[in-house]
């Protein structure tokens, strides 16, 4: 009983893992369509979001996907203000 659960604990934090990889990308994607799309930002809010995007990107490069998610979603809600 403990083996299918350990079992099934694994498979599912693997599955979540991957997800979250996924979404990186496409948190990355988003941002840039609304960088290129946005022309009211002063030079600090582009500095930042840029800033934070990069951030976010380096951390999905590194493999803490949890951390990227976090700062990309930190650039989104900048941009989309």
């Amino acid at each position: 009983m403990i083996k299918k659960f350990l079992i099934v604990t694994s498979a599912v934090l693997i599955s979540t893992s991957f997800a979250n990889a996924g979404s990186c990308p496409l948190l990355v994607k988003k941002i840039d369509n609304l960088l290129s799309q946005t022309k009211q930002l002063s030079k600090e809010q582009l500095s930042e979001i840029k800033k934070l995007r990069d951030g976010g990107h380096k951390a999905h490069k590194e493999g803490d996907h949890a951390e990227s998610v976090k700062i990309l979603k930190q650039a989104l809600k900048l941009l989309e203000g």
